[in-house]
């Protein structure tokens, strides 16, 4: 390590731990990259990189939320539940674009590894992008008439459904594809909703 290598500090060396990561992710992928690897390639040492990312996963992920474009917010009104679906479960594809099916999965499945059951689902379970889409496009469906389901009552189960169902769609697969989601759509999702007529 040179002399001026050792001596950057902060947003600097964070970005050229990032960007080495990133070239390394895409260069050997996330099972053969090593926290050790990305040193060396920065030209720092694994403390400093595990001083902001305890686990290689962590750090990936981090890559992964630099990397990708900005995923969209809200679901815009599409004109029918199963449309707001379908938009729904295409938010993701930004990052699925970036980043290999392997790849994701391995992040994963080790994020997954480092978090208790009880973080996971209360993440799962709580405010979070998709859970608060859930509740326009619920919202969204009863002011249509195409539901008699509101966000007063539906159940929670209901709800979260969704985040579940592409979380273990990206465990199995490494990504959502439009096959897996139709199915998830038309064979779940829509006959939950839609028996509430």
């Amino acid at each position: 390590m040179n002399e001026n290598a050792s001596r950057r500090r902060g947003a600097i060396l964070e970005n050229a731990i990032l960007d080495e990561a990133w070239r390394l992710l895409n260069q050997i992928g996330y099972s053969k990259l090593t926290m050790d690897d990305v040193a060396q390639a920065a030209k720092t040492n694994k403390n400093a990189i595990y001083r902001r990312w305890p686990q290689k996963c962590y750090l990936i992920q981090a890559v992964i939320s630099r990397q990708a474009p900005a995923l969209e917010g809200e679901i815009r009104d599409q004109g029918s539940l199963k449309e707001d679906l379908r938009a729904l479960f295409r938010v993701l594809d930004p990052i699925f674009e970036i980043i290999k099916p392997d790849d994701l999965r391995g992040v994963i499945s080790d994020m997954f590894s480092y978090t208790t059951y009880f973080d996971l689902f209360s993440f799962v379970n709580q405010d979070n992008d998709i859970r608060k889409s859930m509740e326009a496009i619920i919202t969204r469906a009863n002011q249509r008439g195409e539901i008699s389901l509101s966000t007063d009552t539906i159940s929670e189960k209901a709800l979260n459904l969704p985040f579940l169902l592409m979380i273990n769609e990206i465990i199995l697969y490494g990504r959502l594809n439009e096959a897996g989601s139709e199915d998830i759509i038309n064979n779940i999702l829509l006959p939950i909703y839609e028996v509430h007529k």
